[in-house]
């Protein structure tokens, strides 16, 4: 019994071993980040291994911003995020609503082909809307790299039909009783019950559209039209910045911490929302 007990502790010892290392090497690159950020330049590069500061140097926020437009990159970043996410969510919430509750020919059909297109790759149709977006003249516009966003609902439909689904169906009769149309059955009824499901929505779709690189690379030409995660690189290209890895490292921080503040508020929630949409198929 003593020799289990033991094989017991053991496995479970290991295990969070196992999980702390882990820890540490997913926590590590961040924490060098926002260590590096805040040193002078002298404490960046030497032969022991430096982690955290000896002096604070806060003025390489400052000597970002006045080497490239970090703010307006910041507002681009916060501004095309914000249209794509309210854009993905009209589209996500009637379609959901659509297929977990309307009746219409095809219905099987149509949500089947709505899933396969979450395993087509982006990068198939980057050549299309790119020629799509040039053919319109939407090159280095927000609309340019709005609208070919849009279309990747598909999980989001998922989420929120299984989510839908748990509803009792008697909550969506009692307004028809009550003289309720689709609409205002949506709006008042299904909505409602489904909240937390369409915040997690809205902080996904929120994450993606401020972690995107690729399409607003494409499309946005214009120094100063440049969002946080493609103006990034200029740093790196550019003569008088490039030794300038505080100011760089700043300016990556503020690109970063957006997304781990809305994580680590929202967690709970996401992982809420992930259990309870495969309740009910």
């Amino acid at each position: 019994m003593d020799s289990q007990r033991l094989g017991s502790y053991a496995s479970k010892w290991s295990l969070h071993i196992v999980l702390i290392v882990i820890c540490l090497a997913t926590v590590f690159p961040f924490l060098w980040m926002f260590s590096t950020m805040l040193k002078p330049a002298d404490e960046i590069f030497t032969k022991d291994i430096q982690i955290l500061p000896r002096t604070l140097e806060w003025a390489n926020f400052s000597r970002a911003l006045d080497i490239f437009p970090v703010l307006r990159w910041t507002w681009n970043s916060f501004g095309l995020s914000i249209i794509i996410t309210a854009g993905k969510l009209l589209i996500s919430v009637p379609a959901a609503y659509a297929f977990s509750r309307l009746h219409f020919r095809f219905k099987p059909l149509l949500f089947a082909v709505v899933l396969v297109t979450m395993i087509v790759p982006g990068v198939v149709t980057t050549v299309p809307n790119y020629v799509m977006i040039n053919h319109f003249g939407w090159l280095n516009t927000w609309i340019g790299v709005i609208i070919p966003s849009l279309p990747g609902t598909a999980f989001y439909v998922f989420l929120l039909r299984q989510n839908m689904m748990t509803l009792p169906q008697e909550l969506v009769d009692a307004g028809r009783v009550d003289g309720a149309g689709t609409y205002r059955i949506l709006w008042d009824i299904i909505i409602p019950n489904v909240k937390p499901t369409i915040a997690v929505v809205t902080i996904l779709s929120f994450l993606g559209a401020w972690n995107q690189y690729l399409w607003p690379l494409l499309v946005l030409s214009g120094f100063e039209n440049r969002t946080l995660a493609t103006g990034m690189p200029f740093f790196t290209g550019n003569a008088e910045s490039a030794q300038m890895w505080g100011p760089m490292m700043a300016t990556a921080a503020m690109a970063a911490l957006p997304p781990l503040i809305v994580y680590a508020i929202f967690q709970k929630q996401i992982i809420n929302a992930f259990v309870t949409s495969g309740i009910k198929g």
